[in-house]
């Protein structure tokens, strides 16, 4: 995973798409034992919504490639 900072100040995770996965696994099984935490849930939330986005641009980028 890298950290790059944006010129407003603000710092980005950059993560190759198995850490993506294994970081979205990891808040399903945290969100499953504690199932009352809002914080993990809308975390996982937020992650699996950019995850599923990052896959679709993936799929996109295929299909433009494939003509």
């Amino acid at each position: 995973m890298q950290f790059i900072t944006t010129s407003g100040g603000d710092e980005v995770a950059v993560m190759d798409a198995r850490e993506a996965l294994i970081m979205e696994g990891a808040l399903s099984l945290y969100v499953m034992k504690n199932p009352d935490s809002n914080v993990a849930i809308d975390a996982l939330r937020d992650f699996s919504q950019l995850n599923e986005a990052r896959e679709a641009r993936m799929d996109d980028t295929a299909e433009s490639a494939c003509g």
